[in-house]
């Protein structure tokens, strides 16, 4: 009987690699590869710990970018476990491991040549070369050597998020306790009113019925007692797709995202709503294949999704998974506005590229801020998030430097970075303290008030220079305390 052997090669870099290549090696390049054998449905990998085995796709890395198929081998399960029993004790045991010349992709090339007589792609066993002796190289091996050796230590699982306090002070208790989530509570535009929305919908009768639900919710934002108008019914207007208009969208967005602020309730009621159209709302059809109206709209939604989070933060309902906004498609939604390459509207070769402006950013900024408080956000979700937000903060133009927007930036990377600490040594490889000491002499050298959308009520607003100062150094004194954790 023969068997499919596999290799599966990671990217541990997560695309900043191909980003920053150029900058630093003065060539492309595509990735930092870690690779690992599949066969007999178990992943075989090496790290500083020695020779593990998980299922496939089981490391902290998850699914790997690609799958290649090396060709069969003959040789049983029992016969392999044997094989790599004396490899363990003898040319990979786990002290033997080095970064750059005896690592993953040494153990990857000797077994599949074991099993099937090839040799993994050249590609990947000539990168250490290329990169041991450069700028990126040094600066990322830190984070890649504690990522390599940590694979081995929990394999089965995701990335292990900090206990509640460490012993510098940084915790997600005190994140708590100084930082509330962003909300967007400004008024309805006036032909949103209660006594206008009709015009949004034509007279058929179908159409009058949706019509009444975005009065009656209108109506319920100006008066709070008529929230026994809003019932589930009313929800079917967060499925965009049956929508008939980019304006109608628009309008169904707009209402909800200040209902929900109003009448916090409103949110449970939805979220519990058998039919989950506020669970589907990110994964909506939009009428339109305009890129430009479709960025509007995902603003749009993007501000109601920022005060569902926000308003779920704390709430017990944040224990029951079941009632869980999924975040990957929230994910996908902040990408698409922070303009990341990956995300990017897909468009008709006729059609012109969308701009994301300025206030889209500044919209997925705030996204991402209340996303990495969510404590239900996956590994996956918070290593693409936090990767993306470091790349913005050292690479980017000077629109990220400005207050806003930087201080809903260096929140987000910084409770992320204390809820998964392994993420804060790519903020420390890609020299973040550099630009955090930029932000904190821009802070000193300009003492205006910094501007927020306006949170709820029972949220203290902070808003002032000093809360500004605070996160910036408290990012940069976890990132400059903590260095000595890395390995």
């Amino acid at each position: 009987m023969m068997f499919d052997v596999y290799l599966y090669v990671y990217d541990l870099s997560f695309g900043m690699a191909r980003t920053l290549g150029s900058t630093f090696l003065g060539k492309h390049i595509e990735g930092i590869w870690h690779t690992s054998v599949v066969v007999h449905n178990k992943e075989y990998f090496y790290g500083g710990h020695g020779i593990s085995c998980c299922p496939p796709g089981g490391t902290e890395l998850r699914q790997p970018i690609r799958k290649v198929y090396m060709g069969q081998t003959k040789i049983t399960e029992n016969d392999l476990c044997q094989y790599l029993e004396r490899l363990a004790v003898t040319q990979f045991r786990g002290g033997d491991y080095r970064l750059f010349d005896h690592n993953c992709n040494t153990f990857s090339n000797h077994l599949v040549g074991h099993l099937t007589s090839k040799q993994i792609p050249a590609y990947i066993l000539d990168l250490p070369d290329e990169v041991a002796s450069t700028p990126l190289g040094a600066a990322l091996k830190p984070a890649l050597n504690r990522l390599s050796a940590g694979l081995n230590n929990v394999p089965q699982f995701g990335l292990q998020q900090s206990s509640t306090k460490d012993t510098n002070n940084h915790s997600l208790e005190e994140i708590e306790h100084l930082f509330r989530p962003i909300f967007f509570d400004e008024p309805l535009p006036s032909d949103i009113q209660s006594h206008r929305i009709h015009l949004y919908w034509s007279t058929d009768g179908h159409n009058t019925n949706r019509a009444d639900y975005a009065a009656a919710i209108a109506e319920a934002i100006v008066n709070e007692d008529s929230i026994e108008r809003i019932t589930p019914e009313h929800y079917c207007l967060l499925d965009l797709g049956s929508l008939e208009t980019m304006d109608q969208c628009l309008a169904v967005c707009e209402l909800f995202r200040l209902a929900i602020w109003r009448i916090p309730s409103l949110l449970t009621a939805m979220l519990t709503d058998p039919n989950g159209y506020l669970h589907h709302l990110a994964e909506s059809k939009l009428p339109t294949s305009r890129p430009h109206e479709m960025l509007d709209l995902y603003a749009s939604m993007a501000k109601l999704l920022c005060n569902c989070l926000g308003l779920s933060h704390n709430w017990p309902v944040s224990a029951d998974q079941e009632l869980h906004l999924s975040l990957a498609p929230v994910l996908h939604i902040c990408l698409l506005l922070l303009d990341h390459e990956n995300h990017r509207l897909k468009q008709d070769s006729n059609a012109r590229g969308a701009i994301v402006l300025p206030e889209h950013r500044q919209i997925g900024l705030a996204l991402a801020h209340n996303m990495a408080l969510c404590s239900w956000l996956s590994c996956d979700e918070a290593m693409e998030l936090t990767i993306y937000l470091i790349h913005l903060a050292v690479i980017q133009d000077k629109s990220y430097k400005q207050p806003i927007e930087a201080i809903y930036l260096m929140r987000a990377i910084y409770f992320l970075v204390v809820r998964f600490p392994v993420l804060a040594d790519f903020a420390r490889a890609y020299n973040l303290s550099g630009c955090l000491t930029a932000v904190l002499n821009e802070i000193t050298d300009d003492a205006s008030t910094v501007v927020e959308p306006a949170r709820h009520e029972s949220s203290p607003v902070h808003n002032d220079t000093s809360m500004d100062y605070l996160i910036v150094a408290r990012l940069l004194d976890y990132l400059t305390v903590n260095a000595g954790d890395a390995v």
